[in-house]
């Protein structure tokens, strides 16, 4: 592993509210939830809005000093605050960023928050030169009226002109995820909002208590597990502080709920702080990635079964239930052009989305699988070799994995115009695009210390 590569992103909501199940800003929640994070020198980004910001200046502005902590601005509603008007949000978000650097002068990296996203909020973060979007939700349908099906997970280069789909050059706005995914139980049981980082849904889900956060260190694990394949493994997890409080202010969840969410986020930050990865800001995340990227960053996590299942209960089943499992290992990809998914012992993905041109949000890129065929297949003590024949009537971009036990092996040769990458000594992940007509992708693979040998 490379664990200083996963990148730790605490973000919490500290807003003002005026709705039927809070009014003003949750102080003692934020308060909370702040001696929570700095109790292990986890600097947390606020989010925060025109009402919120003159109540925790100062509170925000010690902790900048003392832990790093940092602030991004909650968008307005597209259509609910500013009458899906591109004039009227441009005006309020400049308003409102205003306000924000009056009262923190030292934030610098400009980022937007909120989870209803559309292409008209990209271009106008575009043009205020925001570097940042936060609350794309992997996968989530319906939920919170949030409805981003089809999306990559972890963080990408927006495409202006299509809010869902990753940008085909350098974009200028990095998508920033909600709350980090069970990226293996959500693509097995379509379920992102229970298999998650949030707290108070793997609560309700009967996945963690106050006590007990076993599938919370599996799933950190598994993005720690995916640091030597990939530059960068972001792990965002926010909590919202109203949900941190039970007050007269502030009732979502009933007090004993806050109390299990705080000993579960104790436990966590506890056994993420065990490791050397990075902690640090949501905007400070942002500029690593427009640091180190030119374009969306090509992501590859192999991914495993928990042995941890929800209960039955009224929660779990509101969209119909979950499912239990067991599910075998299962590879996950994507980049700039498309989305793969591949289930261990399988050469051809089971899902592909092609990203290339699309303009309908309302769809989530799914493209039918072209058949494949293994014509050569020939393994001795110290090679294999691989023949596949894919046809196709359509130009897409395509992949293919060969699973077996790897160790020791490298790639000695490949045509047919694809780019190998070998993951953990367990796959080999060939990508390339389809063309429209019949194809032949080759691969060879040699034990190294033949090669070694004969040099």
């Amino acid at each position: 592993m490379k664990p200083e590569r996963l990148i730790y992103t605490f973000v919490s909501y500290a807003a003002h509210y005026d709705a039927d199940w809070g009014k003003g800003v949750a102080l003692d929640g934020i308060e909370r939830t702040a001696e929570l994070a700095h109790k292990y020198a986890i600097p947390v980004t606020w989010i925060v809005n025109r009402g919120s910001i003159p109540v925790l200046r100062e509170r925000i502005g010690e902790w900048h000093a003392t832990y790093g902590d940092d602030v991004i601005l909650q968008c307005p509603f597209f259509e609910e605050e500013a009458g899906s008007s591109k004039e009227v949000l441009k005006r309020r978000l400049e308003e409102d960023w205003s306000l924000l650097q009056e009262a923190f002068p030292w934030a610098a990296t400009k980022v937007a928050a909120r989870g209803k996203i559309y292409n008209e909020v990209i271009e106008v973060l575009e043009e205020l030169d925001f570097e940042g979007m936060w609350g794309y939700c992997y996968e989530q349908f319906w939920w919170d009226g949030i409805t981003h099906k089809g999306i990559p997970w972890g963080s990408w280069y927006v495409n202006s002109g299509s809010f869902k789909v990753p940008h085909s050059g350098r974009g200028q706005v990095v998508a920033c995820e909600w709350t980090a995914r069970d990226l293996h139980a959500t693509y097995h049981t379509g379920s992102p909002v229970i298999y998650s980082t949030d707290p108070n849904d793997v609560l309700r889900a009967g996945l963690c208590t106050g006590e007990n956060i076993d599938y919370w260190k599996h799933l950190f694990d598994e993005y720690l597990f995916n640091t030597d394949h990939n530059g960068q493994v972001f792990f965002l997890q926010q909590q919202e502080g109203h949900e941190m409080e039970f007050t007269d202010r502030f009732t979502v969840f009933p007090a004993s709920h806050v109390e299990e969410c705080a000993g579960m986020l104790d436990l966590f930050f506890n056994y993420i702080t065990s490791y050397p990865i990075t902690l640090t800001t949501l905007p400070h995340a942002v500029r690593l990635y427009k640091e180190q990227n030119e374009y969306t960053a090509p992501s590859y996590m192999l991914t495993h079964d928990y042995p941890v299942r929800p209960e039955v209960n009224e929660y779990t089943m509101t969209l119909g239930g979950v499912g239990f499992g067991p599910w075998p290992e299962t590879f996950l990809y994507y980049d700039k052009e498309c989305q793969l998914s591949f289930v261990e012992g399988e050469c051809r993905p089971r899902l592909l989305r092609n990203y290339i041109g699309k303009l309908n949000m309302n769809d989530d890129f799914t493209e039918a699988v072209p058949p494949v065929f293994v014509t050569k297949y020939l393994k001795t003590d110290t090679v294999i070799e691989l023949e596949y024949e894919i046809g196709s009537s359509s130009a897409v971009p395509f992949g293919l994995v060969y699973w077996d036990d790897l160790a020791g092996y490298e790639v000695s040769a490949c045509s047919g115009g694809a780019e190998v990458k070998l993951i953990k000594d367990k796959l080999a992940f060939l990508r390339f695009n389809l063309t429209g007509g019949r194809q032949t992708i080759g691969l060879t693979l040699r034990l190294k210390r033949r090669l070694e040998g004969h040099a």
